[in-house]
């Protein structure tokens, strides 16, 4: 097994010596920057290159599956966060971020003797990558099936709780801030593939990250009394009335401080990036209320 998920380093080590080391280097230089400039001293190993290099196996393995050569999309999910933190700074739009990519993936691998053609369908792919318009690009779809995959199923809910450490959450105060939005975007993620290969692996992720915390809530509310249960809302997409969102929520069946029930509301906003839920619980007895928010998953 260990073998097969090797294949990718071994492909681009064997076409450019040096190029994986060189691209792991200008990313840990870019984060290191990033964290000491916002007062961060404790710099260890980069989270985006951990990132970075499991999207780029998911991308040598779609490839594969899509019976498509897997060099140029390994190639353009090894630089697709590259610029990320270009310069020391965090880059949230993704056309600034997708430039930086695409002027350090041309340096490098100009510098590293990749071949014109190559190089400009790499470039090609990298620059379309969050673009609807050119989302028919090969390259694009099969990195973008990647990126996303990365972060669900098992790995994916490592870094769920990575993150939530990060934060100084709780196993329950990142159930109650973050979790809906998790199973959302795992309940869509089938829909948002791009790739027949994709799919199928999206189905086998999104049924193993809500099984697995199903089972956590579960053990949550025996050992803790953690009272939060999955929750199915059914939203029209805002971006296509004909279809549907499914959203799955995790919330409490009662009010924490008198034991009632919640009443539920709900609403959708524009945001200054994306289209917002917001959820809110509300107990007609004593007051109490709680809510959540986040960004609509795009499908």
């Amino acid at each position: 097994m260990a073998d097969k998920i090797m294949n990718w380093m071994r492909m681009i080590e064997d076409r450019f010596p040096g190029l994986i080391a060189k691209v792991r280097e200008d990313i840990e230089i870019s984060e290191k920057k990033f964290e000491t400039r916002n007062g961060k001293t404790g710099f260890g190993e980069s989270h985006l290159w951990e990132h970075t290099t499991h999207v780029a196996s998911l991308a040598f393995r779609l490839a594969r599956e899509e019976n498509r050569p897997p060099l140029l999309p390994t190639l353009a999910a090894l630089f697709h966060d590259v610029g990320k933190f270009a310069g020391g700074n965090y880059h949230e739009e993704n056309t600034i971020e997708e430039e930086e990519s695409a002027e350090t993936a041309k340096r490098v691998l100009s510098e590293a003797g990749i071949k014109p053609g190559e190089l400009a369908k790499t470039l090609a792919g990298i620059k379309a990558l969050y673009n609807e318009k050119t989302s028919k690009n090969s390259i694009a779809a099969i990195v973008h099936d990647a990126d996303f995959l990365s972060k669900f199923g098992a790995m994916g809910v490592a870094a769920f709780f990575t993150k939530a450490t990060l934060r100084g959450r709780t196993i329950e105060s990142a159930m109650l801030g973050y979790l809906s939005k998790e199973l959302t975007y795992a309940a869509c993620l089938p829909r948002n593939m791009r790739t027949a290969a994709g799919k199928k692996l999206a189905a086998q992720k999104a049924r193993d990250t809500i099984g697995f915390f199903r089972k956590l809530l579960g053990e949550l509310r025996e050992s803790c009394g953690v009272g939060l249960r999955i929750r199915r809302l059914r939203i029209s997409d805002p971006r296509s009335r004909k279809k549907q969102l499914e959203i799955l929520l995790a919330a409490s069946t009662e009010c924490r401080q008198c034991g009632s029930s919640w009443r539920t509301a709900w609403f959708i906003e524009d945001g200054v990036k994306c289209t917002k839920l917001n959820v809110e619980w509300h107990c007609a007895k004593c007051g109490d209320s709680l809510g959540t928010s986040f960004c609509l998953p795009e499908v």
